[in-house]
């Protein structure tokens, strides 16, 4: 599907190659790796291959690629993705490395379901195709959803946050009724008893006043109860692969006043984070590469009259043009303002600039559901990216090719950080 002008499809097209070379560059012994940012902390540290919610933006997307050109190359790109996750299942059903941003660890929510997803995609596509390895994913993934999701975390309300958390977090929930949802139309299992209360989760955890008026709050930050964006737009895909399940007007409605919600988080350079209780913005940092969950929606939501050209073509545009010579794209802009409620406006952060495949995935995701064309061999040659940053308050330069990944304090001449692709730690660590 794509209703972009044909250059802007070209452009796209050449975005979603550029994007492909940049994480064939971040594929190591194990799978995808790479150091993270993230709002609720870092992991800069570790950083080998992860199983969390990357292989959901990887997979999905290689898929829709395959689906849209019949290109074979993609399929074979899902496949080994796949593989990755089946190698990465522990005993428990749990997968290792799945905490994204809190490190090497496994039972990350919503990173295991969002791994389901995955999983379950490919097996979707490869038994429409005759291929029976669809059930090794396919038997991964119901693992999974039978031994951790409903085995641990479910406990009659709908699916906590932690085994030891208690709390119902709709961005949580909504990524596992996507997984439930494809497990029940390969399984034929009926999975409404668990459908029904994930919708009320969601539909419970909405503003429907004021300056918030059809966000979600994250529960999971208690008092605070932030309105964040992403975590928004996860909930109402979620929601909307309800409705295609079991039509019901009411979600669509609920989906059209959070498409209020995040069209007034978009800026040029990315989108506010969201909104405190008194409707404040938290302006800082904008997310860049992680606003691919937004399109996403708003491509999904297009269908239904609900989300126009102009949405998609503002999100496709953010996207595109931040896009870096590697062929990957920034995370956001303003970390060095963290929280701030005024527009961060000087030089980017490192963790801004750091290239996330755990981010990037969701803007490749999204862009490939916008591509009806692309060449059939890759373009894979990733040109060295180098940018002026700041770290605790000092001028830095960010290096990256295909090889490593470098912070250099430009005072001292010195290079403070650098990673080299396929390891598992950084090679100098002087942050």
């Amino acid at each position: 599907m794509s209703f972009l002008p044909d250059e802007e499809q070209v452009k796209t097209a050449y975005a979603v190659a550029r994007m492909d070379g940049w994480l064939q560059t971040m594929r190591g012994p194990g799978g995808y790796s790479g150091p993270i940012s993230h709002w609720w902390e870092s992991s800069l540290l570790y950083c080998g291959p992860m199983a969390d919610w990357r292989y959901e933006g990887i997979i999905c997307g290689y898929i829709t690629l395959y689906r849209s050109t019949g290109q074979v190359v993609w399929l074979e790109r899902a496949g080994q993705a796949g593989d990755d996750l089946v190698s990465a299942q522990l005993p428990s059903g749990k997968f290792r490395n799945s905490a994204f941003q809190q490190g090497p660890m496994e039972g990350g929510t919503p990173h295991e379901s969002a791994v389901d997803v995955a999983l379950l995609e490919l097996a979707q596509v490869l038994r429409e195709s005759g291929d029976e390895a669809w059930r090794t994913y396919f038997a991964a993934a119901c693992r999974n959803i039978e031994g951790y999701l409903i085995g641990e975390l479910w406990d009659g309300r709908g699916f906590c946050d932690q085994p030891w958390n208690q709390i119902l977090v709709p961005n949580k929930n909504a990524t596992i009724a996507e997984a439930l949802i494809l497990f029940e139309s390969l399984s034929g299992r009926d999975m409404s008893m668990y459908l029904d209360k994930i919708s009320r989760v969601i539909l419970s955890s909405r503003e429907e006043t004021g300056p918030r008026s059809g966000a979600t709050i994250h529960l999971g930050t208690g008092s605070h109860r932030l309105a964040i964006g992403i975590y928004t737009a996860r909930s109402m895909c979620g929601l909307l692969r309800m409705y295609e399940r079991d039509p019901d007007e009411q979600l669509l409605q609920v989906v059209d006043q959070a498409l209020h919600f995040l069209r007034g988080l978009y800026t040029p350079q990315g989108l506010y984070f969201g909104r405190y209780t008194d409707g404040g913005l938290i302006a800082n940092p904008r997310i860049i590469a992680g606003s691919g969950d937004v399109l996403r929606l708003m491509i999904w939501s297009r269908k239904y009259g609900i989300a126009s050209d102009a949405d998609i073509n503002t999100l496709v545009e953010l996207l595109v043009n931040s896009q870096f010579p590697s062929g990957s794209i920034p995370t956001a802009f303003g970390f060095a303002q963290r929280g701030g409620r005024r527009a961060y406006e000087g030089l980017p952060e490192f963790r801004d600039l750091l290239p996330v495949v755990g981010w990037c995935d969701k803007a490749f995701r999204a862009l490939t559901m916008l591509v009806a064309e692309i060449e059939s061999n890759p373009h894979d040659e990733v040109h060295e990216v180098e940018v002026e940053c700041v770290w605790n308050g000092n001028n830095c330069r960010l290096r990256e090719d295909a090889e490593q990944l470098q912070l250099e304090d430009q005072r001292r001449r010195q290079v403070i950080y650098e990673w080299k692709k396929g390891t598992c730690y950084p090679s100098i660590y002087q942050l």
